[in-house]
């Protein structure tokens, strides 16, 4: 919110008379109220708990996150809590009740009327992260066996309470999903017409098991402002609205952000986060990066032998292991990213990837190769090395069979895991620059002891 919003708002908290001060908070929009709510004193905060009923209150919650909510929940009475949680859509009233603790949880449920105690426990039910989660059951639905008239009344009496009327749902008398007709279908149909002749009977619809990131794929390919959500007998039983979904698309792209960091979890709150919270949340992967890392040191360790009889080649260790890991990290970046827009759809698209990826490495290898070939040699001729040039054909050689194998390496190995039904994007980077750190040492020594050592 602007700057210019939130002076104005606090501003109005001066205003004595509270029917002038309700009536020009609600000038505002509900978004920018709830931004002010957070920045202003407890004082401020307990009169708008006065003044504002429960549905006023709950559209400034709405727009909050769950931390923020809590945080004002903490400072209202319990029923007035329970109170904005019921005139709250279902499924912002379920994300914000999975975030209570078990005991407060339990007391506002204990203190809601029946019906949103059932819709609530209900959708409790269904496994996290899948369309049963976050859905709401809020929704226009009429019958197949309807007139257009009949269905205008139905549609009228359920507009208050849905979450969109942009979409009218039609089941039979089973509540089986049957059809589909937009608001403007239904305006447009003529009087006399029964909805099943008006209606459109190829439905798009997900399951409540289905996981929140294909939900998310249907509402990208099809531009859908609402999706139904059907049981495994097609029974309605929600939508998924497009504000949910990017909700799901910002908490995805976090996700895999961590997971490409090697950090489980990168959401935090700045005020309650400890040093130890941070850290346990970032010591399994260095744990495991770190016994990984022993591979690289037993690798050193074999070729002993070789850097003591020329300790030169040790100098472009670190050259060598920063360019193989940053153009494998490129590779995994293009490949997770492929992956993710289902690119990928058969071993033919996979198959081109690859090999255009290990084109990409060998031509970045062959450049730089020739580039390193001159720099390394004159800088080894001004120290006088006597191994300059065999230095210097180990030195480029590795450089091209590093980058070659570094993006094949960062290509391949989120394709194999998402072939397991793994989130590609647990392929995080320094996993693989470790995997390839392996490969590109391997491959230097090994040409440093066959151009080197074995022909003195």
């Amino acid at each position: 919110m602007g700057e210019l919003y939130l002076e104005e708002i606090k501003n109005l908290f001066r205003i004595k008379e509270d029917t002038n001060f309700k009536e020009e908070i609600l000038k505002y929009h509900d978004y920018e109220v709830s931004e002010s709510l957070i920045e202003v004193t407890y004082e401020d905060r307990f009169r708008v708990y006065n003044i504002f009923n429960y549905e006023e209150l709950s559209n400034f919650f709405s727009y909050m996150d769950e931390e923020n909510a809590l945080t004002l929940f903490e400072e209202m009475k319990s029923k007035d809590v329970t109170g904005v949680i019921q005139e709250l859509d279902i499924d912002d009233a379920v994300d914000i009740m999975q975030a209570l603790t078990d005991e407060n949880r339990e007391e506002y449920l204990k203190l809601m009327d029946k019906e949103h105690r059932n819709k609530i426990s209900a959708l409790f039910d269904h496994k996290e992260d899948t369309a049963g989660s976050i859905m709401t059951t809020s929704f226009i639905e009429v019958n197949v066996n309807d007139t257009v008239e009949q269905a205008m009344k139905k549609m009228i009496a359920q507009a208050v309470e849905a979450e969109t009327i942009n979409v009218i749902y039609i089941t039979n008398k089973d509540k089986e999903l049957v059809g589909v007709m937009s608001l403007r279908e239904m305006i447009l149909a003529r009087k006399g017409q029964f909805i099943n002749e008006v209606m459109n009977k190829r439905i798009v619809s997900a399951l409540t098991s289905t996981d929140q990131e294909d939900v998310a794929e249907i509402f990208k390919d099809y531009d859908f402002a609402s999706l139904p959500v059907v049981d495994d007998s097609n029974i309605m039983l929600g939508i998924i609205t497009f504000d949910d979904i990017i909700d799901v698309i910002e908490e995805e792209a976090t996700e895999d952000y961590s997971r490409l960091a090697a950090i489980s979890d990168v959401d935090f709150d700045t005020d309650t986060e400890t040093v130890w919270m941070s850290a346990k949340k970032r010591l399994p992967w260095l744990l495991i990066l770190s016994v990984l890392g022993f591979a690289t040191s037993a690798i050193i360790a074999q070729f002993e032998g070789t850097i003591a009889s020329v300790p030169s080649i040790a100098l472009f260790m670190p050259m060598i292991l920063g360019m193989a890991g940053n153009t494998g990290t490129q590779s995994l970046a293009v490949t997770v990213r492929g992956l993710n827009n289902n690119e990928f759809d058969n071993k033919a698209d996979i198959r081109k990837h690859l090999l255009r990826e290990v084109g990409t490495g060998l031509l970045n290898g062959v450049i730089i190769g020739i580039i390193l070939f001159i720099v390394t040699y004159l800088f080894l001729q001004l120290t006088n090395n006597p191994d300059a040039l065999k230095i210097t054909e180990v030195v480029s050689l590795s450089i091209l069979a590093s980058l070659t194998v570094a993006t094949l390496s960062g290509a391949l190995i989120p394709i194999v895991i998402n072939s397991f039904k793994i989130d590609p994007a647990i392929a995080s980077g320094p996993f693989v620059t470790m995997i390839i750190d392996i490969l590109a040492l391997s491959v230097y020594f090994t040409l440093a002891t066959i151009l080197i050592i074995n022909t003195l």
